[in-house]
């Protein structure tokens, strides 16, 4: 959690801290810590933060105009539903920049960049024997967010990344996530990771789609 004492936030430009709280509400949407549905209520939101209210007011007004976020009939920011016609928008539309970022990993991705991934999936696996289900939500999100980072494509990922903002929130309504089955095989991540130690773009592609195929058949039926 970003904080700050008063001594330091007063050391800091309204615009950096501005930033600062940015950066923690758009973290969190990605990484599922906000339901949809959920306000976002400005002073408690400051007060966990350590700053001033006038810095989160830009932030969440920011985030309100990139659409991560509404602003009820009080002026509270909140975020938005997901029905399954947004939801298919979303997904679709996410799902062609995975394949895209995903042909791309295999080609650039460092070794150094494939064993983060490897760590990532590490702590997803530990969170799901755990049954922590913001964990996995959270690790699930960073490990996406990581492969679009190794395609050394990074207007493609800016985008991926805002559309996380929309649908992290979907995967913290849809808790608990704990089928790992897979129809008895191995999780689409860890193929992924090994086709992109082989380089092998098809098998990368191929591994995204069958990910993303399972997420829609889970996550739609939870959506009104």
């Amino acid at each position: 959690m970003v904080s700050f004492t008063a001594g330091q936030s007063e050391k800091l430009p309204r615009r950096a801290l501005s930033e600062e709280a940015y950066d923690h509400v758009r973290r969190g949407l990605i990484r599922s810590r906000y339901r949809s549905g959920e306000r976002l209520v400005l002073r408690p939101l400051a007060a966990e933060l350590g700053l001033s209210p006038t810095p989160v007011r830009e932030a969440l007004l920011r985030l309100v105009s990139e659409h991560a976020l509404e602003l009820n009939d009080r002026n509270t920011a909140v975020v938005p539903a997901m029905t399954q016609r947004s939801f298919a928008e979303i997904h679709d539309l996410r799902s062609d920049l995975e394949m895209r970022l995903a042909a791309a990993a295999a080609q650039n991705a460092s070794d150094h960049g494939i064993e983060a991934l490897v760590i990532l999936q590490n702590q997803f696996m530990d969170a799901a024997r755990a049954h922590d289900d913001g964990g996995m939500a959270a690790f699930n999100a960073d490990f996406h967010t990581t492969v679009a980072t190794l395609a050394e494509l990074p207007l493609t990922a800016t985008i991926l990344r805002n559309l996380w903002m929309r649908i992290g929130p979907i995967y913290a309504l849809s808790r608990p996530m704990r089928h790992l089955e897979h129809e008895g095989r191995i999780h689409p991540h860890e193929e992924l990771i090994t086709a992109l130690r082989q380089r092998d773009v098809a098998a990368a592609q191929a591994a995204v789609a069958r990910d993303f195929e399972h997420a829609r058949r889970w996550i739609e039926p939870r959506l009104t």
